[in-house]
């Protein structure tokens, strides 16, 4: 089935992701089993289920149980929830068990919905046609990945993904798990690699965190990887106007960008050659490495330039004195890419929001 979230590019002949994939927008307009969710009926997914709304949960009933979370930041607050199943006090593992079949039904709600696809819910998704429920219904196996799909709390958001589909009498997706999920962006970007290249600066632009990596390429296989000091994301205030104060966050977002990926050359220097090909996954929507302008806190660089990949590349060769070029990739097509090899499949990454990946994805 031809894939209906997918458009091509006459220009580079690679497919690319449209933003009709979000299922950030999927609104909860039904829920078969009654009783189940209630709460969440009328409410979008990313008002439902993310790692934040997690962690303000651990906070808020934390706070009303004297249970001691001062050992986690915010980052890593889900932490607690595998944390507290081994632990010896009660409170802690009663709460924990609240808060992950809260959630865990949540989520399963949500791809529920998309594997059903009822009438009510197609009725409040105005952007979809038959064409992309189909998509979803046809779908063997989901992918879950990103931070809160690792470990013993990915296994137990399994469980209650299962359940709700048992409830509804659905058969569900195959739900396949991903550990150790932290630079799963950067090995999919690889593959966008020479298959013989020498040290190759790929970095994954998140809207928390920008990772960092140096890949070998031997034959087409990575033969070495190298995970670099984390930096944090900066600058990344949610505004897609084109006011004076957002044009300025703008290009203080460049320049620390430009910077970061020149460092990450600098550091593959060290190893010997320097790959040409800088790979950069990123949260946006990306067609020929022009960034979409309306998602997420990287959109206000559509301000300083429509062609934001070319602008990158022009910068980070004039700060290292020698020609790269970076090419551009939406966050959930590297992870895709990585998984190109799982037939009618998709991956969906558990974390600020939802990102989706589509494993079909034609690009080279």
């Amino acid at each position: 089935m031809k894939n209906p979230f997918l458009s091509y590019s006459e220009e580079s002949k690679n497919e690319y992701v449209t933003s009709l994939c979000s299922v950030n927008r999927s609104i909860i307009n039904y829920v078969p089993v009654s009783g189940l969710a209630d709460d969440i009926i009328g409410k979008s997914a990313n008002q439902i289920f993310s790692a934040k709304l997690i962690s303000q949960e651990i906070k808020d009933l934390a706070g009303k149980r004297g249970v001691d979370i001062s050992g986690y930041t915010d980052q890593n607050l889900p932490k607690f929830l595998d944390d507290a199943t081994y632990s010896e006090n009660i409170i802690e593992k009663v709460l924990a068990d609240a808060i992950v079949r809260k959630y865990g039904i949540r989520l399963g709600v949500i791809l529920l919905t998309l594997k059903q696809g009822h009438p009510k819910n197609r009725l409040v998704r105005y952007d979809w046609n038959d064409t992309h429920w189909e998509y979803w219904a046809n779908l063997k196996t989901v992918i879950l990945t990103g931070g809160l799909s690792g470990g013993l709390l990915g296994r137990r958001l399994k469980e209650h993904i299962l359940y709700v589909f048992d409830m509804a009498g659905e058969t569900p997706y195959n739900i396949m798990l991903f550990d150790n999920g932290s630079h799963i962006g950067t090995m999919g970007c690889a593959k966008l690699l020479p298959e013989n290249c020498d040290a190759a600066a790929v970095l994954d632009f998140g809207q928390t965190n920008l990772k960092r990596c140096i890949i070998k390429k031997k034959n087409g296989d990575i033969s070495e990887f190298t995970k670099l000091l984390t930096k944090p994301s900066m600058h990344m205030v949610l505004d897609t106007s084109d006011s004076p104060e957002n044009c300025g966050r703008a290009i203080e977002l460049h320049r620390y960008l430009a910077n970061v990926v020149a460092d990450t050359c600098k550091e593959a220097l060290k190893t010997g050659g320097l790959c040409d090909k800088v790979i950069i996954s990123i949260a946006n929507y990306t067609v020929d490495n022009k960034l979409y302008r309306d998602r997420g806190g990287y959109a206000k660089l559509f301000n300083i330039s429509e062609d934001y990949g070319a602008l990158l590349s022009h910068e980070v060769s004039s700060i290292l004195h020698r020609q790269v070029d970076v090419r551009l990739v939406h966050d959930g097509t590297a992870i895709g890419l990585y998984f190109s090899d799982i037939p009618q499949s998709i991956c969906l990454s558990l974390g600020t929001a939802f990102g989706v990946g589509f494993t079909d994805i034609n690009i080279v």
